[in-house]
């Protein structure tokens, strides 16, 4: 009797199985179509673009939004730059410190640490929103508002995911290494730059990775500190860039002029910002799945 059930058993998970892929597949398909949306709409002209019956693919592919967006729009470009100047400053800035603190939380014993770390990570749970004035006040105080350096430091300054994934993930790391080194010889600092810290390079990637997406496509404390358009990132420039749209004209370089639909500038928008997260993904998701799994989800 036994060995009968094996059969339907295995038939069983083979069907679960079926199921569990059917609602990944469902799910993927949810999460992607906004994306492959836009790509479609970005290459489409304005009678495609609005015409009763859309269709996914373009019947007559063209180029002619993303030459509005980069060439029409001159502060496009300007804002796609300033959002690699602050992105790439606080990415940076944010993996100095993060690093160093989570060292100092999970190796250095000094007065009250607990304390101090259990505080920062109450801090997590602090809506940003809800101190943006307090903020507000306080760049305009130190003269920050309406500057890049402003806004990066601003971002640099929100440390405790990536602080506490630095020190979960230097937890992790086997404390006779260090040892060894302080034996020979080695100060703290070298102990920490030349032992710890390339044994923690996946959590470092998933820091810098996090920060990367949050900044690169913040609205919200952009619009806030920031009055002058040529200082906008690209996260504010996608969302105003259809106000500066209307139906115009553009040449197509033989000669001929074509209408240009707003939804078909935005949609290039969406994936020209969407495109440096994905790269980036797609280069690091090595080390980005190393890293959730060497120590950052185990407590």
């Amino acid at each position: 009797m036994q060995m009968l059930s094996l059969p339907r058993r295995g038939v069983h998970i083979r069907w679960r199985n079926v199921g569990i892929y059917i609602l990944l597949a469902l799910l993927l398909i949810y999460l992607l179509f906004p994306f492959v949306w836009s790509l479609s709409t970005s290459f489409k002209g304005f009678k495609e673009t609005y015409r009763a019956s859309r269709n996914l693919i373009p019947r007559e592919p063209t180029l002619s939004n993303y030459a509005f967006l980069f060439f029409k729009l001159p502060r496009f470009p300007r804002q796609l730059l300033n959002s690699f100047i602050v992105t790439g400053g606080t990415v940076i800035l944010t993996a100095l410190l993060a690093t160093t603190m989570g060292y100092g939380f999970a190796r250095i014993n000094f007065r009250g640490r607990d304390l101090i770390f259990y505080l920062v990570i109450v801090s997590m749970f602090i809506p940003r929103s809800g101190g943006l004035m307090a903020q507000y006040e306080l760049m305009d105080f130190l003269k920050l508002r309406n500057s890049l350096l402003g806004l990066i430091l601003a971002f640099s300054a929100g440390l405790p995911v990536s602080m506490f994934i630095m020190r979960q993930t230097f937890l992790y790391v086997p404390r006779e290494l260090e040892e060894a080194a302080a034996i020979d010889g080695a100060s703290l600092w070298q102990i920490f730059w030349k032992v710890a810290l390339p044994m923690c390079t996946s959590g470092l990637v998933v820091v810098c990775i996090l920060k990367f997406v949050q900044v690169w496509g913040d609205y919200l404390f952009t619009m806030t500190m920031i009055d002058d358009a040529d200082k906008f990132t690209a996260g504010v420039g996608v969302a105003i860039v259809k106000s500066f749209v209307a139906p115009d004209t553009t040449s197509t370089g033989t000669g001929q002029t074509v209408p240009i639909a707003p939804d078909g500038v935005l949609g290039a928008a969406n994936v020209v910002v969407m495109a440096p997260v994905i790269l980036l993904y797609l280069v690091l998701q090595k080390w980005f799945v190393r890293g959730l799994t060497e120590g950052i989800l185990k407590f």
